[in-house]
């Protein structure tokens, strides 16, 4: 180094760092804090969106529509041991009682069974009924060992008068084409978060098995994506025929709310000594696009206190 040239101090180094720096910090706001308060563009969506993550906790604005209790309506007496009256549009249970309580359903089970021949069988295909699925509860049969029914028609008579051969006949028709059809009912329950059920048989006659009000809520919402099993819910009386016809079926409905009570979409009703009374019962509210489901287990007058609170949510709520 030539002697002559000029010396850089320590502290012009210093300097020389510390306004590198502030450069740099200078820079790092120009460029990036607006990121953060002006519009941004999605390329996939030509509307503008806006980073708000810290200019708001809550939303702008409430949901519009939320059922609003007038809390001076009495509610009714109701001695059932689980109840759940359940809002479809907003998801919300409208009155509760003990949703969770692991209970015996009897033939609300037929609801999920409903649900398996839906997604398994073809409504066309014919089952000739064997001697397994006759009076399969000991006491009322239904069915004819060796008659030929259709899948639909089966359907048909297992939800509108709940009859357990129907149901049986259905299963046995499952086995012979190496479907397990309790164990594809308990497969669906975990599929939708149904965690609380165990079902034993295809038409709730064993009293070990149990569901919850929740999770028949759950398994009803559901099914209501299947337009004709709510369809056959809302028939009061229908005659289905043996594949040859010479075999005649009158069936009635057991739900004895239908034709009685406004609005309703459709229901299944259940009964052991065990269960005691058993309603699942969905009710449309008139002009919205709703429905709410209702729910009451272990009743001793199921369709009276069913009727109470459906009449007491009309009164108390209102959809606006």
């Amino acid at each position: 180094m030539d002697a002559s040239e000029p010396k850089i101090g320590p502290s012009l180094v210093l300097l020389g760092v510390l306004l590198i720096a502030l450069i740099g910090i200078n820079a790092f706001f120009v460029f990036e804090y607006p990121k953060t308060s002006v519009a941004r563009f999605d390329q996939d969506d030509e509307s503008t969106t806006y980073d708000t993550r810290a200019a708001y906790i809550l939303p702008l604005s409430e949901p519009s529509y939320i059922p609003m209790l007038d809390t001076a309506v009495e509610q009714p007496i109701i001695e059932a041991k689980s109840i759940a009256i359940f809002d479809i549009r907003s998801e919300r249970y409208l009155f509760d009682r003990d949703i969770r309580a692991r209970l015996p359903v009897a033939s609300l089970t037929k609801i999920m069974s409903a649900v398996v021949v839906m997604e398994n069988f073809d409504l066309k295909d014919v089952v000739v009924v064997g001697e397994s699925s006759i009076k399969v509860d000991g006491q009322k049969q239904t069915l004819y060992a060796g008659e030929s029914m259709s899948v639909e028609n089966l359907l048909k008579m297992m939800l509108i008068e709940s009859s357990n051969d129907a149901a049986y006949a259905l299963a046995e028709y499952g086995r012979s084409r190496a479907i397990d059809f309790v164990a594809e009912m308990n497969r669906k329950s975990l599929a939708l978060g149904m965690n609380n059920t165990k079902f034993l048989d295809p038409a709730g006659l064993n009293d070990e098995a149990y569901s919850t009000a929740e999770d028949l809520v759950r398994i009803t919402e559901y099914s209501l994506k299947y337009d004709l099993m709510w369809k056959i819910l809302g028939e009061k009386n229908v005659i289905v025929r043996s594949t040859d016809e010479k075999i005649e079926h009158i069936t009635t409905t057991t739900n004895m709310l239908l034709g009685a009570l406004p609005n309703i979409l459709g229901g299944k009703t259940g009964y052991t000594d065990t269960a005691l009374g058993c309603l699942v019962l969905v009710v449309s509210v008139p002009d919205r696009d709703d429905n709410i489901i209702s729910v009451v287990l272990g009743s001793k007058d199921r369709f009276g206190e069913t009727e109470k609170l459906v009449n007491w949510i009309k009164k108390a709520y209102r959809w606006n």
